[in-house]
């Protein structure tokens, strides 16, 4: 199903409901993740109404404060899941028909984590609980459960080294405490962000080496997940950490978009709408995502990239995501 989404993580409802940006993403036919947290939970209602009012189709994508893990995870469930219901419920009274769930770490072990690799190995090990995977594993699938119960579609947000577990072995699930097989999720979305592989995998990855991990890893969410899944791609802008590398120019996303299509996924969401408004001309932007075709020849042949991805599939190395716990802070 062709579909092109957009991230709001990093602009204020204020600036998201301007008659500026409704133009823009009605122009391109774009829904949007409205990302909401605690302190912006009141001020929803009213920008998922001029959102609608608009035209423009909507999910809510809940995130905690920092201090309680930002993204859904084993730590925080009982938090995220609260938090989300009271989301979903002015979801809810708004139309809206979608909840977006993003399993990830909590942000402040993510962020030691990328300053050494023994921080790294302490994440791993702090968050490899098999119990408290599955009472995560328990909480989101009520979650899920109880969302669908009231027309809300849920969409699980995944890292993607989580490709490689299968039903008999979640092992990367369990050592981020990310448990998404178990709950019934509607959706699940891959994050492919080509420049963050390529820049904080410390030389690992060259340009051509993450094109090539994008075309494989695209393939393996659509073996995996079928019509449920979709893909991220990015990024335009900076996020959560401030300093994620950044595609050098919209020619970067068309390519990225292009072989995405090409190897089966037309249900695409970009991050995030906040660096498209930063670095215009905007139009140059979203026409690359919007309106660029497959290209199944846009994907290079890299012996880097295919060997590592190679390697992934026999160790176990998960590259999309753990590319950035290599990186020391300079």
């Amino acid at each position: 199903m062709r579909r092109r989404r957009i991230w709001s993580e990093t602009v204020p409802f204020e600036m998201l409901g301007s008659a500026r940006v409704l133009g823009l993403l009605k122009r391109y036919t774009l829904d949007v993740l409205v990302a909401v947290r605690p302190d912006s939970l009141p001020a929803l209602r009213d920008v998922l109404a001029r959102l609608g009012g608009a035209g423009i189709a909507t999910a809510v994508w809940p995130m905690l404060d920092d201090a309680d893990g930002r993204w859904a995870n084993a730590k925080n469930h009982a938090t995220f899941a609260a938090f989300a219901r009271a989301a979903a419920k002015v979801a809810e009274a708004g139309g809206v028909k979608e909840i977006v769930v993003d399993l990830e770490p909590a942000i402040d072990d993510v962020r030691a984590a990328l300053g050494s690799l023994r921080a790294a190995g302490r994440l791993l090990e702090s968050v490899a609980d098999g119990s408290r995977l599955a009472a995560a594993r328990g909480a989101f699938a009520s979650l899920s459960r109880e969302m669908q119960e009231h027309g809300l579609a849920t969409t699980a947000v995944a890292v993607p080294m989580v490709l490689l577990d299968r039903a008999e072995s979640s092992r990367w699930q369990a050592l981020l405490g990310t448990p998404l097989d178990g709950p019934s999720w509607s959706g699940v979305n891959v994050m492919l962000y080509t420049s963050i592989l390529e820049g904080w995998s410390r030389g690992l990855f060259d340009r051509r080496g993450a094109l090539s991990v994008l075309a494989a890893t695209c393939r393996a969410t659509v073996e995996r997940f079928g019509d449920r899944g979709s893909v991220s791609l990015g990024a335009v802008g900076v996020g959560a950490f401030g300093d994620e590398p950044i595609y050098r120019s919209p020619a970067e996303l068309a390519r990225d978009v292009g072989i995405a299509r090409a190897a089966g996924v037309d249900d695409l969401t970009l991050f995030d709408l906040g660096g498209v408004l930063a670095r215009g001309p905007q139009e140059a932007w979203l026409d690359a995502f919007v309106e660029t075709e497959p290209d199944a020849g846009a994907t290079p042949e890299s012996l880097r990239g295919n060997a590592a991805m190679s390697l992934a599939s026999l160790t176990g190395v998960g590259l999309g995501w753990i590319a950035p716990l290599l990186r020391r802070k300079e």
